[in-house]
Order: C-alpha cells, then sequence, then structure tokens
C-alpha cells in the first residue's frame, strides 16, 4: 500500500464505506483505513445477542439498501457485520485494515497521518469514526470496592462475564435496558440505576414506531430546530429489536423483578448513595411515550391515514392503573443486596483531539457544513445531527456520505458527476 493518496478516509463502519462507495463512483483515488476489519465496531464494540434497534428496511446503504424477505425485522449483531462485508466486497472498496490513525495534522497541501504502520500523507481526509469514540466512566468507579467486578459497557459480551450473585446496572439508556433483559433471561437478581431517558412503544397503530418517525418527518430535523445544541447527545430514548422487536419499559422490568433505584451519586464504604429522582424518571419517560403517541394521532387524523386502533399488545409498557410509582432508598449497601457485579452503561464521550486545528464548537464538537470543515481539506461523514436527525443512523448515512463525496470531488477538482 502506497503511503500517499488522494484522499484516506479513517474508519470502515457505514459512513466510511458509504463515503468510499460515491468515490469509486466518481473514479476518485481513495483509500479505507481501519483500526480493525470492516465493521469493527458493531463487531467488537457490541455484545453477543446485540441486534440492531432499527427495522431492516433503514438499512439504506449505498447501493445496496435491503431488499431481504424480513423488512420489518432486526439484523442480528453477526448478520449486520456480514451484510457490510458482501456490500463492501460489491463494489471492491479499498479498505486497509490494521491500520490505527492517531494523528491527523493538516499542512500546506493536505495532511500528514501519524499511523501505526507510519506516515501516510493525502490531500483529503475523510473523518469516519462516528461521534462516541471513549467509553464514559463515572468518577465515583473509583471508589467501588475492589471484590466487585466492574465492566463497561463496551466490554460486555455476555451475562458468562459477570459474577456470581446480583448485577447492578448502571445507566437506563437503550444500552442498559438491554444488557438488563440479558440477565432477566437468565433469573439473575438485577438492580437497574435509572436515569432521565424517554421510552418509545416498538410498534403503534399497525406500524414499527420508525415509520411515523419517517412519515412524520421527524428523521429530517435540523440542528437548528433543536432547543439546545447540547440536545443532539441526549441518549436515545428505550427501544429494541430483539426477537422481531419488542417495547422496552421500566414497567415492565418492575413487574419482572428488577429492582429500580435512582441516580447513583456516591459510593462510600460499599453503601451506594442514590438520588430521589427514580419517580420523576419513570414519569419523564411516560410522558416522552405520550406525547409521541399523541403526535402520531394527530398525524393520522390530519393525513387522512387509514390505521388501525391501538391494540392491548401495543400498549404493554405503561403502567398499571392505580399503581403508584416506586420510591427509590436513599443507600444501598452492596453486601447486603448481593450484587458482586457492575455494570456501566453510561454512554461513551467523544474525542477529536487526535485530530490537529480542528475547528469546533463551544462543546468541542466538530463544526462542519454538510460533513464538510472550515478547515480545507477536512470532512466528516456518520456524525450525530451532522445535518439532519437520521444523520448518525443507517437511515442517513447515504444521503451525508453523496453530499460529502459531492464537495471533496469539488475540492479535488474532480467533480462527483455520479453522486448527483
Amino acid at each position: 500500500m502506497s503511503d500517499a493518496a488522494d484522499v484516506l478516509i479513517i474508519g470502515a463502519g457505514q459512513g466510511g464505506l458509504s463515503a468510499s462507495y460515491y468515490l469509486m463512483q466518481a473514479g476518485i483515488e481513495h483509500r479505507v483505513l481501519d483500526r480493525g476489519e470492516i465493521g469493527h465496531a458493531w463487531a467488537a464494540h457490541r455484545w453477543d445477542s446485540f441486534c440492531l434497534v432499527t427495522p431492516n428496511w433503514t438499512v439504506n446503504l449505498p447501493g445496496r439498501p435491503y431488499e431481504g424477505k424480513d423488512p420489518d425485522g432486526f439484523m442480528l449483531r453477526n448478520e449486520f457485520v456480514t451484510y457490510l462485508k458482501d456490500w463492501a466486497a460489491s463494489f471492491n472498496a479499498p479498505v486497509s485494515e490494521g491500520i490505527d490513525v492517531t494523528r491527523v495534522t493538516p499542512g500546506q497541501s493536505g495532511f500528514r497521518l501519524q499511523t501505526s504502520r507510519g506516515e501516510m500523507r493525502t490531500r483529503a481526509v475523510i473523518i469516519a469514526t462516528a461521534t462516541y469514540q471513549h467509553p464514559k466512566v463515572p468518577a465515583v468507579a473509583t471508589r467501588m470496592p475492589a471484590e466487585i467486578l466492574q465492566l463497561h459497557a463496551e466490554q460486555y459480551k455476555s451475562t458468562e462475564q459477570a459474577a456470581e450473585g446480583g448485577v447492578l446496572v448502571v445507566g437506563s439508556g437503550q444500552t442498559g435496558c438491554q444488557i438488563v433483559e440479558d440477565f432477566l433471561r437468565e433469573g439473575r437478581k438485577t438492580y437497574l440505576c435509572v436515569g432521565r431517558t424517554g421510552r418509545l412503544p416498538r410498534r403503534y397503530r399497525g406500524r414499527d414506531v420508525l415509520f411515523w418517525q419517517r412519515d412524520m418527518g421527524l428523521l429530517d430535523r435540523t440542528p437548528d430546530m433543536l432547543d439546545s445544541p447540547a440536545d443532539r447527545f441526549i441518549g436515545d430514548p428505550h427501544l429494541t429489536g430483539r426477537d422481531g422487536g419488542a417495547t422496552v419499559s421500566l414497567h415492565d422490568f418492575r413487574r419482572r423483578g428488577v429492582t429500580l433505584l435512582g441516580r447513583l451519586t456516591d459510593i462510600e464504604s460499599g453503601m451506594l448513595h442514590l438520588k430521589d429522582d427514580l419517580a420523576e424518571n419513570m414519569a419523564f419517560a411516560d410522558r416522552f411515550c405520550a406525547d409521541l403517541i399523541a403526535r402520531i394521532d394527530t398525524h393520522i387524523e390530519e393525513q387522512g391515514i387509514e390505521a388501525p386502533a391501538q391494540t392491548e399488545a401495543e400498549f404493554t409498557g405503561d403502567p398499571e392503573a392505580g399503581v403508584p410509582l416506586p420510591q427509590t432508598p436513599g443507600t444501598l449497601d452492596l453486601v447486603e443486596a448481593g450484587i458482586n457485579t457492575i455494570i456501566w452503561a453510561t454512554g461513551f464521550t467523544y474525542d477529536f483531539s487526535w485530530i490537529d486545528d480542528v475547528p469546533t464548537d463551544d462543546l468541542g464538537y466538530p463544526v462542519t457544513d454538510g460533513g464538510a470543515s472550515p478547515r480545507t481539506g477536512l470532512f466528516f461523514c456518520g456524525l450525530n445531527w451532522m445535518t439532519k436527525r437520521k444523520s448518525g443512523i443507517l437511515y442517513g448515512v447515504d444521503e451525508d456520505a453523496r453530499r460529502v463525496a459531492e464537495q471533496v470531488g469539488s475540492h479535488l477538482g474532480q467533480p462527483c458527476v455520479n453522486c448527483l
């Protein structure tokens, strides 16, 4: 492999491969670099039972939209990785695996990349490493007793990793709730520290909730429509695609035996200190769900859509009438609770410090115009909310990658005519 290329793409996931697809169409010479294999992040940083959260019909990759027999199903992790690899092979994506890029430095006529294979030079760089790159673990983790096994969700693969006894999952976003489901199915005593996250029904009035979000234009919302730029990083609501898709609900977890707790604020001598916000956070999730359902009902009525009435099954996640929301204890003794494993489902953080002189906003997030940085020759693809709500999910990567390829072509003086 040459140490120079017109364009170097960092990341061989859906964002990097989509950009490669359109550069191939335009005849623009480029390479895709990844520290692992194609789809490395999907294969290495998801657990064994992981499956897509969005239906198969949202797998809208350039030249390979999903055309299988189960558009409303949800691919398992390994199925999707195979799908990515087959798609990359179909257009001969020029991927170089096993190359870790550690620094990108702009120069007078392009960029220098420091990599595990030495220095590389290029006229343009596309950063396709997605938004979230490093596990985020709260500082209180350092005060956990040494005998407690701690795993971040990125390290979690299956329930077999956990020590015997009870398990505490800290963080109730999509990841935390899906991991809780794993332990519930194993009959393990499970505790969950609940944060402020919305929930959604998997299906409503005969359609998947993603169908309604697309139909209502919610996936095409632009960042300027948000109340605050920080809202780009709010965790996704409770949802899963497991077993063909099901509603995830804290109320259902409680009915099935999960002990729900407020947010973890401190750890002292094996004692968890918990915030008294459990009922408040559960009520927030319920309001989030009710608000979207009301919007869908209004949309159906205003557009004259023929849709069946809601069914009892579509409301399996709702609270039971007359049953009060639970209260959290102020403290919980790890020994008395029998907890021997903590899984930190506390998300990831972005870090673009390895890109020298990258223009960022007040939150340290790259500034782009349709993926093009103010830094000439620097581009991004696959960032959360880069152009629209759908930018960071499979359904939106095609549109963004096409636009990025067009801009790269213009930068190089090679119009991407086949991208139009």
